[in-house]
């Protein structure tokens, strides 16, 4: 079957694109000498997990339990990161049955996870690996560099628990003070620090300006995106993840309605060239996809040359591909037009 057999909206991948973007990435970290530790969140697909570790991936991360879990059953668990804070008794009760399937690291970056981790490893005779989350702009989760040792040590003394080091996001080359002032911190107080984790696709291919780090998370580089092609990351050719649509309407001269809106392509949108955008449209570079409803998406064609008509196909690269993977129940493989797998989005909607 090919592409174009199939019904609309939907989301595809391509295989050349998508497995050339893994082998440039991993063959920069395996050059530079730094772990390289893809982020699931962004495909959430079991088939592109175990891609990127026969690429050599030291190991994945995971956003949320929901995904380490669904990566540990399907025979990922060697080596899985969650970076984000795991709180309530029903979150560590299956973190702890987790920890006995996989090798699992977390994140925490208050006494109250820590202490709450503690408590259930010790109770239930496991040793956790954690690592504390340090802010570094982002301005989401992590605490200072000062706060950060005084919970490395508490993470230090408590039953259950291995410090592993300590981990950041953003982490551009402009924050490596921050990095190196805990560093310094921690080895000042004496604290192990095996894992300095550094995060970010933007940043991804400078991640040697900060030689502290002993790996990397990415999560987009593997499929590209339409803010990746304005921002010169990937080109159209790398941008691997599609959402093919059909035009439905065409009200005006100047403007047609797709088939894919919000529940397609999800409702992100960025400022590219000052303009308000939802997608690049692969076909018609020059046109705009400027709003969405929840089925419908606006294009604006006034500076198209050519124009599209009712029942043409056009591919959308989405503004953010994490969210717009998870609208969908599957992903539809293609090499060089003709599919040859569909893939499920094994986790979708894992969000807790």
């Amino acid at each position: 079957m090919r592409i174009e057999e199939l019904d609309t909206p939907v989301l595809s991948v391509d295989l050349g694109a998508l497995e050339g973007n893994l082998a440039r990435y991993q063959r920069y970290y395996d050059e530079k000498g730094i772990g390289f530790r893809p982020h699931i969140k962004t495909h959430k697909t079991l088939p592109i997990a175990h891609l990127q570790m026969a690429k050599g991936a030291m190991g994945l991360t995971c956003q949320k339990l929901g995904e380490a879990e669904v990566m540990a059953t399907g025979g990922l668990g060697k080596d899985l990161l969650i970076p984000y804070n795991i709180v309530g008794r029903q979150k560590l009760v299956r973190l702890m049955a987790l920890s006995r399937q996989a090798n699992v690291t977390v994140a925490a970056d208050s006494d109250y996870t820590v202490d709450g981790l503690s408590e259930a490893a010790h109770a239930d005779g496991v040793t956790l690996g954690v690592i504390v989350e340090v802010e570094t702009g982002g301005k989401r989760a992590g605490i200072p560099p000062e706060a950060a040792v005084e919970l490395a040590k508490r993470i230090d003394d408590s039953p259950g628990l291995e410090l592993r080091g300590f981990m950041s996001f953003p982490t551009s080359p402009n924050v490596r003070p921050l990095i190196q002032q805990t560093v310094d911190l921690f080895d000042a107080a004496g604290l192990p620090h095996p894992i300095v984790s550094g995060g970010g696709t933007g940043s991804a291919l400078v991640a040697h300006e900060t030689p502290e780090l002993t790996e990397y998370r990415a999560g987009e580089y593997a499929v590209g995106g339409a803010g990746h092609l304005a921002a010169g990351r990937h080109t159209v050719e790398q941008c691997a993840l599609r959402v093919v649509a059909t035009v439905v309407s065409r009200p005006t001269e100047d403007r047609a309605i797709l088939d894919a809106g919000s529940k397609s392509l999800s409702a992100d949108a960025h400022q590219i060239d000052g303009k308000r955008s939802m997608g690049y449209i692969v076909e018609y570079p020059d046109a705009r996809l400027s709003s969405c409803s929840e089925e419908h998406g606006q294009v604006d064609l006034s500076l198209c040359d050519t124009k599209p008509s009712v029942g043409d196909r056009v591919q959308i690269l989405p503004i953010h591909p994490c969210p717009c993977v998870n609208e969908h129940d599957v992903m539809v493989a293609v090499r060089e037009g003709r599919v040859e797998a569909v893939w499920p989005v094994h986790a979708r909607g894992k969000i807790r």
